[in-house]
């Protein structure tokens, strides 16, 4: 019987019961758990099951912090939105902002995009809430009437109200990166859940150091190039070589059509999504960038 609860993920030791400690029956399971909603999930996003161990009983105590994130703490970075791709303004918006900065290279020129994009955008993504409380509103203006301009106006804005409810569907689709499901399904409420559990699961509080001491980020954890250091290398040299062979345009562009539109935006805030979709625009100068980097 599915009632809808959810089994939380357990920090430190994944068992939290034994018996036969040192003997050839010695077993360990997980028996201790504690479940929640997407609705309690949604308040405490950052919660936390600690496994606490030590105990005399067979069983070892949990310790669930609900807790909420820290938003003080967090740099608010600007991400493009696949949801904006639905307007046909937001190609205009790229068009116009590449031309105006023609002569600066690629990375002032997504900048500058991106500013425009964040400004233009507020309205398309800022409040879903908002704009579909305003066309259900309309449309119960318009539904009784019979003239020729209310009926107009209805199916005008019952389609504003559909495109909404898409790019809403999107906007959590992006966060969520449950890329197996397909747009245009309404699984918004699913994507907002899977996007707070994907948040909750990736977040990295502390990491442990060769010597055991446990690093968080008020505590070496900022370090990022010393954490980079300590992942083994992976490339061969007959990988290398094959590596640095010239790049061609045809071999970029496929390179980056064949991302999945909503994978992980880079360092600029762009996704696969905004390079594909304007491809027309932007496509010369990302492979020119991609040559000079490899030369």
């Amino acid at each position: 019987m599915d009632v809808g609860l959810i089994d939380m993920s357990l920090t430190g030791h994944q068992f939290t019961w034994e018996r036969g400690r040192g003997t050839s029956e010695w077993i360990e399971v997980r028996l201790d758990r504690a479940l929640t909603t997407d609705a309690w999930l949604t308040v405490f996003p950052a919660a936390r099951l600690y496994n606490l161990e030590g105990s005399e009983s067979d069983h070892s105590p949990l310790l669930l912090i609900p807790k909420r994130y820290d938003r003080s703490q967090n740099c608010t970075h600007f991400r493009f939105e696949n949801a904006w791709l639905s307007e046909p303004m937001c190609l205009e918006v790229v068009k116009d902002s590449w031309e105006e900065n023609s002569k600066s290279d690629i990375q002032e020129k997504v900048k500058l995009c991106g500013e425009k994009l964040l400004v233009w955008g507020k309205e398309i993504t800022g409040d879903f809430a908002k704009r579909i409380r305003e066309c259900k509103v309309e449309l119960k203006q318009w539904r009784g009437r019979r003239d020729t301009q209310a009926v107009q106006n209805y199916k005008e804005m019952k389609k504003k109200l559909f495109l909404i409810l898409d790019q809403r569907e999107i906007f959590w689709r992006q966060r969520s990166k449950q890329l197996w499901l397909q747009s245009g399904d309404q699984n918004s409420k699913y994507f907002h859940a899977m996007a707070n559990t994907r948040r909750r699961v990736n977040q990295i509080t502390k990491l442990q150091n060769e010597e055991g001491e446990w690093r968080d980020w008020g505590n070496g954890l900022a370090d990022w190039e010393k954490v980079i250091d300590c992942v083994p290398g992976k490339i061969t040299a007959e990988q290398n070589c094959e590596l640095l062979k010239e790049i061609s345009e045809d071999e970029v562009k496929e390179a980056l059509f064949q991302m999945h539109p909503d994978k992980s935006p880079g360092p600029d805030g762009m996704t696969p999504a905004f390079y594909q979709k304007h491809w027309a625009i932007v496509g010369t100068d990302v492979v020119s960038m991609v040559k000079d980097f490899f030369e």
